[in-house]
């Protein structure tokens, strides 16, 4: 097991190595709060044995770093995350072994090692994909309906939507936050056929969420959609997001060309 280290008493400190990670959370763990990851981390890498480094300090905690929190609820295949050990991590096993010991739902998809100098990891996810979902019943009328707001909703300067708050609502404008979107039909069976928004948000600047987008799409007629994933974090391209850690595309229209909807 992985113990916390004791405060240096002199002498050279340990080397450290970091280690970054793509995971998801789904099912239950979707309900597991900013707040409440570090310590479901700290339980999972106790569990798997790894050797994470601790702060220093009266209260320590271990060194790991989540850029970007995740509204409760919400359902993700593109979550990150910066772990430090006091021994090199093996790529090869130590992924896995963290996979297995974290909840159901919650698995390390990808992971590299972090050379020194390379920047931090905040900066190579300046954007994020978002997959909206509605059910089969409404594809045949949804998709096309929000195809004609997403182009319209592009073309404008201004997209002003107000949030409401427990101090009081909020004028919000999504434009400025908004590089691409596109509504499709999921091809299944001719009852599973389900409309599906995805949208790139930009994470820097001010937050604009999948809900704001809807509000702006909705107009009062489009109830919200059962289904939000982000899907993955990166660098935006006119076609998709390419994965911070991977480097895979993740495109922004799957399986039919929106234009064909």
């Amino acid at each position: 097991m992985a113990e916390r280290p004791h405060a240096a008493t002199g002498g050279a400190r340990p080397a450290l190595h970091r280690l970054r990670i793509r995971y998801t959370k789904l099912g239950r763990t979707r309900f597991v709060s900013a707040r409440d990851l570090g310590a479901v981390f700290e339980r999972s890498l106790r569990r798997a044995a790894l050797p994470i480094a601790y702060s220093e300090g009266f209260t320590p905690h271990p060194k790991v770093s989540f850029p970007d929190a995740l509204p409760v609820g919400t359902a993700s295949t593109g979550e990150y995350a910066e772990l430090t050990f006091t021994a090199p991590p093996d790529l090869d096993r130590d992924p896995a072994r963290l996979s297995d010991a974290l909840p159901e739902g919650m698995d390390v998809l990808t992971a590299v090692g972090v050379p020194e100098g390379t920047p931090k990891l905040a900066r190579l996810i300046p954007a994020a994909l978002w997959e909206l979902a509605w059910p089969p019943v409404d594809a045949a009328e949804l998709t096309p309906l929000l195809c004609r707001r997403a182009e319209a909703l592009l073309a404008a300067d201004r997209a002003e939507v107000t949030r409401h708050r427990p101090d009081g609502d909020r004028i919000l404008d999504v434009r400025p936050a908004l590089l691409a979107l596109a509504a499709s039909t999921r091809r299944g069976s001719d009852a599973d056929d389900r409309t599906v928004l995805r949208a790139v948000l930009r994470n820097d600047g001010p937050t604009v969420r999948p809900s704001d987008l809807v509000t702006a799409l909705a107009r009062g007629d489009v109830a919200p959609p059962p289904t939000i994933v982000r899907v993955v974090q990166g660098e935006p391209l006119p076609d998709g997001v390419r994965d911070a850690l991977g480097g895979e595309v993740e495109p922004l229209v799957i399986d039919v060309d929106a234009e064909a909807a």
